[in-house]
């Protein structure tokens, strides 16, 4: 569509928007380092305003948006950060293997239909990464404590999270 003419110019491209610190790129966690380096990547942009006004939308993506202002808080801690995918193709936001969390973003969790995407996604992966402690779900406004199969699951309001 942009006619850059080869894979090797769109990722010079993306290194030099990285490396300009207009967005982050995380990989897929994995053991291996090739795995993780041809693994499809996340890209979350400095700045949420700007990413709103460039993007191409056809529709306000708030879900998107929160899920990139939990990577920007997460990047504040300077934690090393990863999106999971379990063997069985679910894909959990963040895998913070360092203080060993998983974190779901949702801006929604009031339906059966998203609870159970967002939840079974949590639970698949903690029982692949068995040392995984926090098992998190960051909504707009829900709250509560879950107990899936064993698997405590916290389920808080954004602000809540980015205030403590």
């Amino acid at each position: 569509m942009l006619k850059l003419g080869s894979v090797n110019t769109v990722k010079s491209y993306l290194d030099y928007l990285e490396n300009s610190w207009l967005f982050f790129i995380i990989n897929k966690y994995a053991y291996s380092i090739k795995e993780q380096q041809i693994a499809p990547k996340k890209i979350y942009g400095i700045d949420t305003g700007l990413t709103n006004s460039v993007g191409f939308n056809l529709s306000k993506n708030s879900g998107k948006l929160m899920e990139n202002i939990v990577y920007l808080h997460l990047r504040k801690k300077d934690q090393t950060i990863y999106y999971y995918k379990t063997d069985q193709g679910y894909e959990v936001d963040f895998f913070l293997p360092k203080t060993n969390q998983f974190i779901q973003v949702s801006q929604y969790f009031d339906s059966s239909e998203t609870q159970e995407r967002e939840l079974r996604a949590i639970r698949a992966a903690a029982l692949e990464q068995k040392k995984v402690t926090t098992h998190l779900v960051i909504t707009e406004s829900d709250k509560q404590v879950l107990n899936i199969n064993n698997i405590p699951i916290q389920v808080v309001p954004l602000y809540e999270w980015l205030l403590k």
